[in-house]
């Protein structure tokens, strides 16, 4: 009866200590953001300068990005 129980039960080794902080991001990758991702790892606003080219996957700026960024706000604005 004591063999059924150790087959069931978890090794220890496969338990997770339960000091363990989790490693998800709880904040927006992008330099100096706070906000709560919502896509990967940026907030809405950042994760559509990720898409234009604005910032790097790792939340840095592009090399050229006042270049970039003004042509981003021209077309926003013509949008608008």
């Amino acid at each position: 009866m004591a063999e059924n129980k150790s087959k069931n039960a978890p090794a220890p080794e496969k338990q997770a200590p339960s000091n363990v902080v989790s490693l998800q991001a709880h904040k927006c990758t992008a330099e100096g953001c706070k906000h709560k991702p919502d896509r990967a790892g940026f907030c809405s606003e950042h994760y559509t300068w990720f898409k234009e080219g604005l910032i790097t996957m790792e939340g840095y700026r592009a090399k050229d990005f006042d270049k970039k960024y003004h042509a981003y706000m021209n077309r926003k604005n013509r949008a608008a």
